[in-house]
């Protein structure tokens, strides 16, 4: 009993440390600090948002168009919240991507809540005589944002964050050297500069968000014929293992995007889904059969989680549901379970219907209705 006593009474001695970093909170289940994605309902299903130290691969679309607004989301909450970013692409420009990220409507949705408090206030009158609090500290502490896809955020907000473009034209020997190693560097003289490494003891006040866009893609420098047929995948994959000593090592975390739908060997990817904590694919309906069917006609593809990753805690979160899709609206995107449209039940619920209302339908049975039902 003595030792039952002794190990109830046990605690910690001292306070555990909170770091303060703008866009980031820690997390309710296992108190990991977390990022958001840029889209709420992604977050959800990660548990909450992304994880420091993480590194979430994304399968692409096959023509590589949610896939990309799925990036801009996750570049265009890191510029909100004024954190470090790293964009890596070869498929296309990474100007072009930081020019065309979508807009944030913060702005408005302050001023309405703000007019709402103001209402509010005039109702309670022993809180008259107190201001409300400014939106703009808000705004600054808020984890998530909201964002309009058919608006383009300002040059000038983009280029108030500490932003490096990678797209390798700075690599000299990319015949030889290939674009993984250069990369791998830049990334690396990144988080020594900003002082992000666990190993330094200055006190972390940002985090770096790291994006590769179309990572393995044939202007990486693979070569499909050769190199799949042979089982050789030591470049890509010795890269993607660097990157994640990397991240693990920082306050960092990194979103990957990969052509999956061109890969033959299955092997390929299983490695790269070993080496990622967050793993979803995206299934477009276009140019598919299911983009006619009725099932689907509110939606736009199916959102496919692949790996959830277990982080100081011995299983991963578990999802309220297994199938996943997204639709884009006129503004934005968003995840959500998938429904059944309600037509499909309407040929059951009519006959149903008819049934029940069939006159003299019960009267006609007499006395063969059973008197002890069993369930």
């Amino acid at each position: 009993m003595s030792g039952v006593g002794a190990v109830s009474s046990f605690h910690k001695r001292g306070k555990a440390r909170v770091v303060s970093i703008p866009g980031a909170r820690p997390s309710v289940h296992n108190s990991q600090l977390l990022l958001s994605t840029g889209m709420p309902s992604l977050d959800h299903l990660l548990g909450g948002g992304l994880p420091v130290g993480s590194i979430l691969l994304v399968e692409q679309d096959r023509h590589d168009v949610y896939s990309k607004l799925f990036l801009k989301y996750y570049l265009a909450e890191g510029v909100m919240s004024g954190h470090m970013l790293t964009l890596a692409s070869l498929d296309e420009s990474p100007q072009t991507l930081m020019a065309t990220l979508p807009a944030s409507t913060d702005r408005e949705v302050d001023e309405d809540s703000a007019t709402t408090t103001d209402q509010q206030m005039t109702i309670a009158w022993r809180y008259q005589s107190q201001s409300a609090p400014p939106t703009s500290l808000a705004s600054a502490n808020r984890f998530s944002h909201n964002f309009d896809l058919l608006g383009t955020m300002e040059e000038d907000q983009v280029a108030k964050v500490d932003t490096c473009l990678f797209d390798g034209s700075e690599v000299e020997s990319a015949a030889s050297t290939g674009y993984y190693w250069p990369l791998l560097q830049q990334i690396e003289r990144r988080i020594a500069d900003g002082g992000l490494s666990t190993a330094c003891n200055k006190a972390k006040t940002n985090v770096m968000r790291l994006a590769v866009h179309g990572l393995a893609s044939p202007l990486w420098g693979w070569e499909f014929s050769r190199l799949e047929k042979d089982h050789q995948w030591h470049r890509l994959t010795t890269f993607l293992y660097g990157l994640r000593a990397l991240v693990r090592s920082s306050f960092s975390v990194c979103m990957v995007t990969v052509p999956s739908h061109l890969f033959h060997d299955m092997a390929l990817l299983r490695r790269l889904q070993a080496l990622a904590d967050f793993v979803v694919r995206l299934e477009s309906f276009q140019g598919s059969d299911k983009e006619t069917n009725p099932i689907f006609k509110d939606y736009h593809g199916l959102f496919h989680v692949v790996k959830l990753a277990a982080i100081n805690t011995l299983v991963p979160p578990l999802l309220d549901a297994t199938d996943w899709v997204f639709k884009l609206r006129r503004r934005r995107m968003v995840i959500e379970r998938l429904h059944l449209p309600p037509e499909l039940s309407e040929t059951v619920s009519r006959s149903q219907e008819d049934t029940l209302t069939k006159p003299n339908t019960l009267a006609c049975m007499g006395d063969k209705l059973p008197r002890n039902l069993e369930f």
